[in-house]
């Protein structure tokens, strides 16, 4: 006795295309997780594109340069957050004078913004692994 599920095709490409490999780039470099773009019935399970990965090389090259530019943005993104800490300075007056300080919260949140980004970065970043000599 066969299930309903068992009678519906697959919807989910299992064989790879360029035009595929680049959306799901595409998507990663607009900010989707590759477990949300897998999500989606018209893209491939994660584990057919972790294949995919292993089995083409031009693929592989697309995914890594997207992940490089994201880690380029990622680190844009740092410097800007460093160098805009005077948005979240309060001024303050301290005896005669007008002083700039940072509350705790927002030097709290800034810190956080930037070990996150950094955090992400480092992930995304390709591990070199050097060849052993043979």
């Amino acid at each position: 006795m066969t299930t309903e599920k068992e009678n519906k095709p697959s919807l989910r490409p299992v064989d790879y295309t360029r035009e595929i490999g680049s959306a799901i780039c595409d998507r990663l470099f607009n900010g989707e997780t590759l477990s949300e773009i897998c999500r989606d019935a018209a893209m491939p399970d994660k584990p057919t594109v972790i294949r995919w990965l292993a089995q083409h090389p031009k693929f592989l090259d697309e995914y890594v340069f997207t992940c490089q530019l994201l880690v380029e943005d990622l680190a844009a993104e740092a410097v800007s957050i460093a160098d805009n800490a005077h948005s979240e300075c309060r001024k303050r007056v301290r005896g005669a004078k007008v002083v700039t300080v940072f509350g705790r919260e927002e030097l709290a949140r800034r810190r956080l913004r930037l070990a996150i980004r950094h955090w992400v970065a480092d992930r995304l970043i390709p591990k070199i692994v050097p060849q052993s000599e043979s």
